[in-house]
């Protein structure tokens, strides 16, 4: 699955890279760090290259920095669902082109862990997926909840881990009453149809919306008495048609070379034209509704779930 190789376009030699050469298959490989890292007073900078030598069309190239756990020590027993602190680097598949950076935060007031989701960068990130040249990815992340993405030097996302991730980190003070039930009398409607409004005598709701043109006249040398299609003469009746399972033969229709010349042939119809007497379903005019109350929202309650986490900088160690 992986080789150490120089760069397919290399212009150094000796200039070896981790190479995978499997396709369409998952595959990852680990390694522990010298010390593990805590999220204290220093902060975490994470870089490295990637080459999509052949371009991408399905896959990533993230890292994950593993927590530091029981459950992550034994490397040989790593799989996609080995307990992470975060995950950075290029993702796509298809038009999905992502830079991904999520952390795992433990809730403090029940243990339990969630993923956070940066938003998404502004910068175009499709020409690092299919340029065929190195890029070096780098994730700042500072005691101050603040982080930076660089790809090549240049920032291409920034934000602060309490304001830019979704979910955000925090819950919010108050959620909306699940027990609360909109009023029955608790009238939703901004506009109501005017009860004085009267339709007009003169309105006909059974008009057509369009009526003969009878101004429409025949062109000259429309050949009423002639069809618009004729057999094909030229056309022979199957050998093997059976009349009792396929009917009475009868020869395809083809077009009357008689009308190629002509503006038309058969009965003649004149064109339609817009109705000027038709004005469709009366409807009364609309007016505001005097007993209008505005949208209906669930009142709102203090989150039992709501915690207060301002040091989400201090993640579980990797």
């Amino acid at each position: 699955i992986w080789a150490i190789e120089e760069h397919a376009r290399s212009v150094q030699e000796g200039d070896l890279g981790l190479v995978l050469k499997s396709k369409a298959r998952h595959a990852a490989i680990s390694a522990l760090l010298n010390k593990p890292f805590k999220f204290e007073d220093k902060p975490l900078i994470v870089q490295y290259e990637v080459n999509f030598q052949e371009g991408q069309e399905c896959g990533g190239a993230y890292l994950k920095l593993l927590t530091q756990e029981a459950a992550t020590i034994d490397l040989a027993k790593f799989h996609d669902k080995t307990p992470y602190t975060i995950m950075f680097g290029p993702d796509k598949c298809g038009n999905d082109h992502k830079l991904h950076f999520i952390f795992r935060h433990k809730n403090p007031l029940n243990g339990t862990i969630e993923e956070k989701h940066a938003k998404k960068p502004k910068e175009r990130l499709e020409d690092y997926f299919k340029d065929k040249v190195p890029h070096l990815y780098t994730l700042i992340i500072n005691p101050d909840n603040s982080f930076q993405i660089k790809v090549d030097n240049k920032i291409v996302n920034e934000g602060s881990l309490l304001d830019d991730f979704t979910p955000p980190v925090n819950p919010p003070l108050e959620i909306e009453d699940p027990n609360d039930v909109q009023p029955e009398d608790w009238d939703d409607r901004e506009k109501i149809p005017d009860p004085t409004a009267i339709k007009p005598e003169d309105w006909d709701e059974d008009a057509p919306a369009q009526i003969v043109d009878e101004d429409d006249i025949m062109p000259d040398g429309w050949l009423e008495s002639e069809p618009p299609t004729i057999p094909n003469p030229d056309s022979v009746k199957p050998d093997d048609w059976d009349v009792e399972m396929d009917g009475e033969w009868e020869p395809p229709e083809i077009p009357n070379p008689k009308c190629e010349e002509a503006p038309g042939c058969g009965p003649y119809k004149q064109k339609l034209k817009k109705n000027p007497r038709y004005k469709g379903k009366w409807l009364p005019p609309l007016i505001n509704n005097p007993n209008y109350k505005g949208k209906w929202k669930p009142r709102l309650i203090h989150n039992p779930e709501y915690f207060n986490d301002q040091h989400p900088f201090k993640m579980m160690p990797v």
